[in-house]
């Protein structure tokens, strides 16, 4: 394993941008299609914008959003919000190719002190609520 130390987040970004587009080419010339899971976050934030900057082959590839917050959609604290504008406004990327995490959440007595969403109450039996959580920073 090589560790590389580099000057600060942007750096930091750019180099995994390098890295997974490197992963991309390699995996949907074998495959025909690469999955990648996304978090939140800036430095993710700031890499998903270098990533758009380099030569992927977008058409096969997928992205998993694994990290939300409970917010109405478009909010800028949602972790969707960031995704899109860091690929779909920068990359030809098409809206159906990035796999939301569902986050709809009626019953707001469901979010516990923790900030995890329990079991939702009697009215509200979504299959998207049951998948539903909170991440807290």
């Amino acid at each position: 394993m090589n560790v590389e130390i580099l000057i600060d987040a942007d750096a930091v970004a750019r180099k995994a941008a390098e890295i997974i587009a490197a992963e991309a080419r390699a995996t949907v010339a074998e495959r025909g299609r690469f999955i990648m899971a996304v978090s939140g976050g800036h430095t993710p934030w700031k890499m998903l914008r270098a990533l758009a900057n380099e030569k992927v082959p977008w058409e096969g590839v997928r992205v998993v959003q694994v990290d939300e917050r409970v917010a109405p959609a478009g909010d800028p604290d949602r972790n969707l919000s960031h995704l899109r504008e860091s690929l779909l406004e920068h990359a030809p990327l098409r809206r159906e190719q990035i796999l939301a995490m569902p986050v709809v959440l009626a019953d707001q007595g469901a979010v516990g002190s923790d900030g995890t969403v329990g079991a939702p109450s009697e009215k509200n039996q979504s299959e998207e609520t049951r998948y539903a959580y909170w991440h807290r920073n």
